[in-house]
């Protein structure tokens, strides 16, 4: 299964804060893709909320990138076909859909509104 892990899923996964989210990023075979705009919301809300140095922060970055096939932001001219209540979320929903892939997403709002568009499951969905 292709699957698009969202930003909350990544640092999940990153910060141990939730099982389903580590498994999802280091112990399962799926083929796993994030973009551009994922990492870089992860790196603020690694360096803002979390605190860590600019080194840490790059640290798990590459990380995420040795687990990840990391996609190229989608255009922001294309943002208007979307309509989402969470706009910030966009780009990965875009993103998700670009690339044929399951969006996974632990975000209520987004998890709902995106089902819209793609195929859309929660971490604990995905896992056997």
């Amino acid at each position: 299964m292709r699957l698009f892990l969202d930003t909350s899923i990544l640092i999940g996964g990153l910060r141990g804060r939730s099982k389903n989210a580590v498994r999802l990023l280091f112990e399962l075979s799926h083929l796993l893709f994030t973009n551009e705009y994922a990492l870089k919301e992860v790196r603020r809300v690694l360096l803002k909320y979390y605190e860590l140095s600019p080194f840490e922060a790059e640290t798990a970055i590459s990380l995420i990138r040795k687990h990840c096939i990391i996609l190229n932001t989608p255009p922001a001219e294309k943002y208007r076909k979307i309509s989402l209540r969470d706009k910030s979320d966009i780009p990965i929903v875009l993103g998700a859909f670009k690339a044929g892939c399951t969006l996974v997403i632990d975000d209520e709002i987004t998890y709902r509104d995106a089902k819209k568009y793609l195929k859309t499951l929660k971490s604990e969905e995905v896992l056997p």
